[in-house]
Parts: C-alpha cells; sequence; structure tokens
C-alpha cells in the first residue's frame, strides 16, 4: 500500500517514501510519501489560492459540507478504525466505539457552530463600537501519533468550517488515517485546496510548515 499527499486535490507522490509499522506486529503497512519543503510550499500554495473563494462561501454552505463529510466519516467507523488499530496500536473498542465516531461528531458539531458566529456592539455617547469574525487564510496542523484520526478531525472541523484552509501533517509514526479523510473531504464536496496533507518528518516538513510566510496560524500537538 503506498500512501500519498493530498495537494490540491491530487494525490502527489513523494521524492522520498518512509514505512509505517504495525507497531503490535512490527510489520510495514505502507510505504508513505515523505515530503519535504517543495511539497510544502505546493500545499500552502493550493491552500492560499483556495482561500477566498472558500472564506466567501456562505456559512450555512461551509455547515452543510461538514455535516456531510461528518455523515461519511460515520458511515466509514469500522474501515478506519481497523486502519487507525494497526497503525497506532489501540486497541479496537476504543478506535471503533469512541475515536472514530468523535472524530464525526467534531464535523457535525462545527458545523452547527460555524452557523452561529456574530459579533458585538458596544454602544457609547459618541459612536459604535462593533466586533466581526474573519477567516484569517492558511493554517498549519500539526497531528500527533496518538490518536491520529480523531485529534486531526479535531483541528480540521473548525478551521474549515470558520472559512480557512488547511494544511495538515500527520506524526510519520500513525500517517494512514489521514489519507483517508483527505478521499472523505473531496467526495464530501469540499473543494480542491482547501484541505492539502503532507506527510513526512517534523525537521523536513513540519519545521519549513511552520515557518513558510503565508501560514496565518498553526495548531500544534505533540
Amino acid at each position: 500500500m503506498r500512501i500519498q499527499h493530498l495537494i490540491d486535490g491530487q494525490a502527489v507522490e513523494g521524492r522520498d517514501t518512509f514505512e509505517t509499522i504495525n507497531p503490535a506486529t512490527q510489520a510495514v503497512l505502507a510505504e508513505v510519501a515523505a515530503g519535504g519543503e517543495a511539497e510544502v510550499n505546493a500545499a500552502v500554495a493550493a491552500a492560499k489560492a483556495a482561500f477566498p473563494a472558500w472564506a466567501a462561501k456562505p456559512a450555512a454552505e461551509r455547515a452543510r459540507l461538514m455535516r456531510k463529510l461528518g455523515d461519511l466519516i460515520a458511515a466509514h467507523v469500522p474501515e478506519i478504525a481497523r486502519t487507525e488499530t494497526m497503525d497506532t496500536g489501540q486497541v479496537i473498542a476504543q478506535t471503533g466505539k469512541q475515536l472514530v465516531p468523535r472524530a464525526a461528531d467534531n464535523f457535525t458539531y462545527f458545523a452547527e457552530m460555524c452557523t452561529r458566529v456574530d459579533g458585538h456592539t458596544y454602544p457609547t455617547p459618541t459612536h459604535l463600537n462593533y466586533t466581526l469574525f474573519h477567516p484569517v487564510g492558511v493554517c498549519a496542523l500539526i497531528s500527533p501519533w496518538n490518536v491520529p484520526f480523531m485529534t486531526a478531525t479535531w483541528k480540521v472541523a473548525p478551521c474549515l468550517a470558520f472559512g480557512n484552509t488547511a494544511v495538515l501533517k500527520m506524526s510519520e509514526l500513525s500517517p494512514m488515517t489521514a489519507a483517508r479523510l483527505g478521499e472523505l473531504a473531496l467526495e464530501a464536496g469540499i473543494p480542491k485546496g482547501v484541505l492539502n496533507i503532507v506527510h513526512g518528518f517534523g525537521k523536513d516538513a513540519g519545521e519549513p510548515l511552520c515557518r513558510h510566510p503565508d501560514v496565518r496560524a498553526i495548531s500544534f500537538t505533540g
């Protein structure tokens, strides 16, 4: 099995690969594309290009797509849970009954929340102060090796629901379920470039992602 990057809606091979291992058996599960600065630059460029149209989309439409993605995850819980168990060593009772269903719920929850955002007004005798909330742009989302799928959705769901675009980098120790997340996002109708996924090691992919001048926010766990 080969796991590729997802950049601008397309599967992209890496110039190099690394293996992801089943921690229970030490069996090789997949060959994973190893990303570097070139792949990061391409992913950020795709996210930046997709941002204006995605941010301008009505919140109700983004919410509809988030709900669709949550429904697709819920429909594939057994498959995703098995993959997560093989890649992380977590027991299937936890991945199948808790973590992957929670991942689906993350999209449902933030689909609801993104339609409720409003500003505040602060009238004074001489003028009116008010607040508005706007998407910030491209976000770098870095997820840890433990609970990778649920944690990734915990970052991706609010990021996308509120009009931002994303480059997601998973831990090199457990990258498999992110590939499925990318596939389901496209199936749900989320436009290409809104969610990009780059695999690789921290120094090679994570560091250039965090240092990229077009990244406006970073969410890091690990």
